[in-house]
């Protein structure tokens, strides 16, 4: 099952992109393509699969600065008329969410 997600990417002069993952947005989908290493923001926004069309009911929502390696996970809030970020899922660095999302798919 596919799954939609909206994406603020901020690189290391802390300046925010926002994108949107249209095959993969689950979060072990995502944080399976964290880079492990220092990645030029293009190869990361390619590593991501993130486009710029614009989707306005989104199933999860991002934030992820390279500048700190951390990444913030959030459900969708479905209850306005506008779909917009709900409760915080998880919070930590790139390391954290691989151990957390991706060491429970191996359970």
């Amino acid at each position: 099952m596919s799954a939609r997600a909206e994406v603020d990417l901020i690189n290391r002069n802390n300046k925010s992109y926002r994108f949107w993952i249209y095959r993969d947005g689950y979060p072990d989908g995502v944080v399976s393509n964290l880079p492990d290493d220092e990645m030029e923001f293009e190869d990361v926004r390619r590593k991501l699969y993130l486009g710029d069309d614009y989707d306005s009911m989104p199933d999860f929502y991002y934030v992820i600065s390279l500048a700190d390696r951390t990444i913030e996970v959030y459900d969708a809030d479905y209850s306005e008329t506008d779909w917009q970020r709900g409760e915080l899922i998880f919070r930590g660095t790139f390391a954290e969410a691989k151990q957390k999302f991706l060491s429970e798919d191996k359970m």
